[in-house]
Parts: structure tokens; C-alpha cells; sequence
């Protein structure tokens, strides 16, 4: 089993594990005049943690859209609003072809009240732009040539700006390097670590060459195999955390 393919499989179980994303995700969307925008973030989730969609509403779920609802935003008066909010239906038709449908759940979540206030949202809108750069079959870890960032600080617009593939990525790796240095990243640091001890089994368990040449290397120094096992998992994890988060980027501000 060759690197790629390992690495492969490690983030298919790793990301299964976690129960995000282990396949492109529709995105949600921000509506800007004539224009409809994607977002690489999903504003609602902080207020669904707190207020969970009831039982029965979406029964639908799909691998391209855990979440089960599609939400579209607008900024009106400088403030970050839900315009709507759909879930998706998969229905049979006469011929036995399924149909996509997408059906408003936006009252049965909000009630009467129009253009919900999102004054529970603390971070950037990642909205991507331009011609595809590099696909990646998970969640939103495809790049694109430019990004249009917006910064919204307890539901209210801040600032915005519009940057290039590589700015976003020296942004990223300039919060990320910030985000090292909590307590969560420390926290979610050491889980991911533990999952990646879990996938390692689970793979050497699964491919005999694979456990041959981990037990080959064990014998030959172990106190060595261990400190690279520990080196190898601990990157692993790093990687995986910068690739997969974004929630950590508050501001379009480089941190200091």
C-alpha cells in the first residue's frame, strides 16, 4: 500500500470518525445583489449546537450535505441575516427517476420572524471565486484562484476583501499558527492525535504488508520506531487540523 493511498484511506477514516464532511459539501450561500456567493463556512451551526432542528424535520441526508439544510444569507443594515433556509427532499417520479427538491424549512426553524439575525456568529465568510485550482473530494478543501472574505463580529459586517489563493493560505497559516497557542487547539490536537493511533491500527489490522513493515521497523530500534511514530502522528495531525479548519479565522487581520 503505497503513501497516497494511505493517506488516503487515513483521512477517510479519520474524517468519518469525526462525522464531518468525508465528501465535497453543498455550501451555503450568500446572496450580494446579482450575485449569489458560496460560502466555505456554515454561519448556523454555532446556533444549532445551542437550538437543535427538531426531530423529523429533515429526514433527508446525503454525503454531500451532512448537515441535511442549505442556508442562504444576505447582509442587510451592515447585519448578517438568513434569507432562507431549505432542506433537501429526494423524490421518486413516475418513471423511477429521483428528483432533487429543495423545500423551506425557514418557519418551521424561525417562525414569523423575517430575516433572522445571525448576531450569534463570530467569524469570516470564505467565499471562493475564479477558476478552480485543485479539487478535493472533502467537505470545503477544494482551492480556488481568488477568495472574497467578509468578516462578521456578533452578526454585524465588518470589513471586507478580496485576495488571492495564496494570500488566503498565508492567512490561514498565520491564524492557524495564532490558533496553536489555545487550549482548544491543544484539546482537539490530542484527539485527532488519538484517532490517528486508532486508524493506525485499524490499518495494520486491515493490510498485512502494511503491519509486516511496521513490526520490521519495530523490531530494528524501538525506542527509534516510537519516537517516529510519534513524530509521523503528530504531523499527521497538524496537517490535518490546517487543512480541515477554518473556524478559527475571526478576522481578515493578519494577528500578530
Amino acid at each position: 500500500m503505497n503513501c497516497i493511498n494511505q493517506l488516503c484511506f487515513f483521512l477517510f477514516f479519520l474524517l468519518s470518525t469525526l462525522k464531518v464532511s468525508a465528501t465535497g459539501q453543498v455550501p451555503d450561500y450568500l446572496i450580494q445583489g446579482k450575485d449569489t456567493l458560496a460560502i466555505h463556512a456554515n454561519p448556523l451551526e454555532p446556533y444549532f449546537k445551542k437550538n437543535p432542528i427538531k426531530d423529523g424535520l429533515i429526514t433527508s441526508f446525503s454525503t454531500g450535505n451532512w448537515r441535511g439544510y442549505i442556508a442562504y444569507f444576505k447582509i442587510e443594515n451592515n447585519k448578517l441575516v438568513v434569507h432562507d433556509l431549505y432542506k433537501e427532499e429526494y423524490i421518486e417520479d413516475e418513471k423511477g427517476s429521483t428528483q432533487r427538491k429543495l423545500i423551506s424549512i425557514y418557519n418551521d426553524i424561525f417562525g414569523e420572524i423575517k430575516d433572522f439575525e445571525c448576531n450569534f456568529y463570530n467569524g469570516v465568510l470564505i467565499c471562493p471565486y475564479g477558476k478552480l485550482i485543485n479539487y478535493v473530494h472533502m467537505g470545503y478543501s477544494s482551492t480556488y484562484e481568488n477568495y472574497h472574505l467578509i468578516e462578521i463580529s456578533q452578526g454585524n459586517f465588518i470589513k471586507e476583501v478580496k485576495v488571492t489563493a495564496e494570500e488566503f493560505t498565508q492567512l490561514k497559516f498565520k491564524h492557524f499558527e495564532k490558533f496553536k497557542q489555545t487550549e482548544e487547539y491543544k484539546k482537539m490536537l490530542e484527539e485527532t492525535i488519538n484517532l490517528v493511533k486508532e486508524s493506525d491500527t485499524y490499518l495494520q489490522s486491515e493490510f498485512k504488508d502494511l503491519e509486516k513493515e511496521e513490526k520490521k521497523r519495530k523490531k530494528q530500534n524501538k525506542y527509534l520506531y516510537e519516537k517516529e511514530k510519534e513524530m509521523e502522528r503528530l504531523k499527521s495531525a497538524e496537517n490535518f487540523i490546517f487543512i480541515f479548519t477554518t473556524d478559527n479565522i475571526k478576522t481578515i487581520d493578519i494577528p500578530n
